[in-house]
């Protein structure tokens, strides 16, 4: 477990690194239950805290404290603020239920105010597939993890660079996976991205060339992170078993570095 922990605090890295701190305690608790389990958490560097369920957007500050909540239409998935926006992928739904692939499915990106979590604009482009798992790189263009769709092996798993104004740029296929889904979670630390599928080891790739530079066996990081530079910080979500609701309860927990794996997440040059 503490090997594990301490995976998570390093991965966390891949989030932000900031002059910022969070709260020096040991868990963060959200307030109330949700439909869907936690899908990523982001932190702004400063006051507040988001948090991306699958049908609810909230913001809170540093103590977990309920400052805007949004319920939302289509299956959140990755998030991530950049220039007062925050941006959520989506995977389109029916009746609450993630729709299959099929030769209808669409890449979708759903811009929010920041501030108020008001739906500013929805961004559906033209790749034939769905979102699950979302990062913003250096030069404001984005990658966006699928979710397996169904034109490609049951070993494979595809990801696609997008410009800053949601134009398709390139392509790309991971081979040799073994996973239930696709690209849960994909996270940026320095000049890596490091991708997260159920059942499956880490991925990291050159955040320029996409090249595939190492993988990571024995653990499970699709909830969400956090790094303010001192330690790191790991989204989770449980099940409520004893309420008709099933509803899900959500925090984060500190957890603290560890310089025995660092190599794998800050690589020698």
């Amino acid at each position: 477990m503490k090997l594990k922990l301490f995976m998570i605090a390093v991965v966390a890295c891949a989030v932000l690194t900031t002059a910022g701190k969070m709260p020096d305690v040991t868990e963060i608790v959200l307030p109330g239950e949700y439909p869907g389990h936690l899908q990523d958490v982001w932190w702004d560097g400063g006051e507040h805290i988001y948090w991306a369920h699958t049908w609810d957007i909230v913001k809170t500050d540093l103590n977990g404290k309920i400052l805007r909540h949004v319920q939302v239409e289509g299956h959140n998935a990755g998030c991530q603020l950049k220039d007062g926006k925050l941006y959520v992928a989506v995977c389109p739904t029916e009746k609450r239920r993630i729709m299959a692939w099929g030769p209808e499915s669409r890449l979708q990106v759903n811009e929010y105010d920041a501030d108020t979590l008001t739906l500013k604009t929805k961004h559906v482009m033209s790749a034939n597939d769905r979102a699950g798992s979302f990062a913003i790189l250096e030069d404001g263009s984005f990658v966006i993890g699928c979710l397996r769709p169904g034109d490609i092996t049951a070993s494979q798993v595809r990801f696609h660079h997008v410009s800053a104004d949601f134009a398709i740029l390139s392509t790309h296929l991971i081979d040799n996976l073994k996973i239930k889904m696709g690209i849960e979670t994909i996270k940026r630390y320095g000049d890596s991205l490091y991708l997260f599928c159920y059942g499956a080891p880490i991925v990291r790739l050159d955040a320029k060339t996409f090249k595939e530079t190492g993988r990571l066996a024995g653990f499970n990081g699709t909830r969400g992170f956090i790094y303010d530079g001192q330690n790191g910080w790991l989204g989770t979500s449980t099940r409520i078993k004893d309420k008709k609701s099933a509803g899900w309860q959500s925090k984060l927990v500190r957890v603290e570095k560890n310089v025995k794996l660092t190599e794998f997440f800050e690589p020698k040059k």
